[in-house]
């Protein structure tokens, strides 16, 4: 009788990790599993043994790096108590993953509506968008109530503009490679322009009326009795 060799429980790590790298290197379309298993030392049949395709390798790979990223998120962010600096921060921390996770940068030049991850047919994606939208507005509203952040402020679209202007680093390429502006100078700067259009105005402070000078010479007038 024919046994059957033992599952080797580091494979899928090895796929896994180098996946990301290919993924990275040339985006979805560019990637080749035949080059994934032999760099992983498993033979290809061995990778569909661990996923069923190509795109259920970059969802694991994407789930996996989400998972990460939501741990930084929160010990970098959510323990900020200021709701207006929470909200600035989570735009510095989207700058900060873009250069760290460099894959998402490829994914979306060469497919911007990430149709490979299957992001919209997914109901649990969908679900937790929901909710960080819903968590972003209730930051806003609690900023209101601190007097934090403009009460005229749009708080349904807050979330949308934040969601917009995380993916800058993506569109700052020429003008780095032209070495026409700094594009860390680039990116403080809009998140400075983000938050001076969300923070509350300071009260103007009454003004006094000048006193009207003396005339040299001129004797004062005595009051009447």
């Amino acid at each position: 009788m024919k046994t059957r060799r033992p599952r080797d429980p580091s494979r899928r790590r090895r796929i896994l990790d180098i996946a990301k790298r290919h993924f990275t290197a040339h985006g979805f379309g560019g990637t080749n599993l035949d080059a994934v298993a032999a760099e992983a030392g498993c033979a290809k049949g061995a990778l569909y043994l661990e996923f069923d395709d190509k795109a259920a390798l970059l969802r694991a790979v994407v789930d996996e790096t989400f998972e990460l990223i939501r741990g930084r998120y929160a010990a970098e962010v959510l323990a900020i108590e200021s709701p207006l600096e929470r909200l600035v921060e989570t735009l510095r921390f989207a700058f900060r993953q873009t250069a760290a996770e460099p894959m998402f940068g490829k994914l979306l030049r060469d497919d911007p509506e990430l149709r490979a991850l299957r992001l919209i047919e997914d109901q649990d994606n969908v679900a937790a968008a929901k909710a960080q939208v819903a968590q972003l507005r209730g930051w806003v509203e609690d900023g209101i109530a601190r007097g934090e952040i403009r009460a005229d402020v749009d708080q349904d679209a807050v979330p949308f503009v934040l969601g917009l202007l995380r993916f800058a680093p993506l569109h700052l390429g020429p003008v780095v490679q032209l070495n026409l502006f700094s594009g860390e100078r680039a990116l403080a700067a809009i998140a400075d322009v983000f938050r001076a259009g969300l923070a509350a105005r300071p009260a103007a402070r009454p003004t006094s009326r000048p006193r009207r000078a003396s005339t040299p010479g001129r004797p004062k007038r005595r009051a009447k009795r």
